[in-house]
């Protein structure tokens, strides 16, 4: 993918352009090539345009759908997009490619996309529908664009999802935790991150670079992670609770390997002091969780997104408002997994 433009805004310039400031004045122009090679433009703006149009007819990818993939990761519509979005978007956009990377967009058809839902990738339905979501997104900025005539994914119904219904104990949260700690430092910290969520029911991205600088007297300061770029920043506070003033104890007190082990301003901090990234976190939740299951064989695995589930429940089986969705239809419908819902009798 192309980096987003940062300098020479100004100029007009078209993706994979280049401007270098001469010594007497103007600019040297550059494009680069697929292969990531430089081909000098000359000075002049216009000409320079008109060669890299000239060029892009004779790309390899042109009318591709890899040139309109390209093309909308590029865009202004998709770095508006919130940055977990993004980083779905750009794995979803590798499973995309690989299978359509090479046709032409005007060959693209409804029992194409079909084909990909229910064969290419029926051993992962859920994912295979975000996946047509994201191409779907890229043929409606291919209209737009000029790059094609219509979207073929409007037209093919999604796979059925339901909902999960997984909803981790108490008790299992606990074993899990010790299963954690028995690991070593890192390990402990990620169950340390399980409890978290489930007594605050926060998305992890809200977490994992959180500083120590955001805990106060009134609690923990944090940024809703659900926010597009065209939006302002939503910022929380999470009380403080007997409950997580003894965690947030127990994560101080963990002991590092090393003499010296590093200081960090993170609450959630790695070896080297710095968050975890999600591909890190995701390595150790899976080893984690894969010694959990291996102790007792009856066990059901859960994901670290059934945590959040967890603290919906708890909060509306106590009446109290979870503040966890925007949409609280989406709260109902997705997070809360009560077994017995009571129903109240008219009087």
């Amino acid at each position: 993918m192309i980096a987003r433009r940062t300098k020479n805004k100004q100029l007009g310039l078209l993706p994979r352009m280049d401007a270098r400031k001469r010594v007497k004045g103007g600019y040297t122009y550059r494009y680069l090539t697929y292969d990531r090679k430089y081909i000098n433009l000359g000075h002049d703006r216009a000409e320079a345009i008109l060669k890299v149009l000239e060029m892009e007819r004779r790309a390899p990818t042109t009318g591709t759908v890899q040139e309109m993939v390209e093309t909308y990761l590029q865009s202004t519509t998709f770095y508006e997009k919130g940055k977990r979005t993004q980083e779905d978007y750009l794995r979803h956009s590798k499973q995309i490619l690989r299978v359509f990377g090479e046709m032409q967009v005007d060959d693209v058809t409804p029992p194409h996309i079909a084909r990909y839902l229910r064969m290419e990738r029926k051993e992962a339905p859920v994912q295979a529908n975000r996946e047509i979501a994201f191409l779907s997104s890229c043929f409606q900025e291919g209209i737009e664009q000029g790059l094609a005539l219509k979207n073929p994914c409007r037209e093919v119904r999604r796979n059925t999802e339901r909902p999960r219904s997984r909803l981790p104990e108490s008790d299992e949260i606990k074993s899990f935790m010790k299963i954690a700690k028995a690991r070593g430092a890192g390990s402990e910290l990620i169950g340390c991150m399980a409890k978290f969520a489930a007594l605050t029911g926060r998305r992890r991205a809200e977490f994992l670079s959180l500083r120590k600088d955001a805990i106060g007297p009134d609690g923990i300061n944090f940024n809703y992670a659900k926010s597009t770029a065209s939006q302002a920043t939503r910022k929380g506070l999470i009380p403080m609770s007997p409950a997580l003033e003894s965690l947030l104890r127990d994560i101080e007190e963990i002991k590092r390997p090393g003499k010296n082990p590093l200081k960090s301003i993170y609450v959630f901090a790695n070896r080297r002091g710095q968050p975890y990234t999600e591909q890190g976190f995701k390595s150790m939740w899976a080893k984690i969780m894969h010694k959990w299951l291996k102790e007792d064989k009856s066990r059901e695995r859960f994901t670290f997104h059934d945590l959040r589930a967890y603290y919906v429940t708890h909060m509306v089986e106590a009446e109290r408002n979870p503040e966890t969705h925007a949409n609280p239809a989406t709260t109902k419908r997705v997070y809360d997994r009560r077994r017995v819902v009571k129903v109240q009798a008219l009087e």
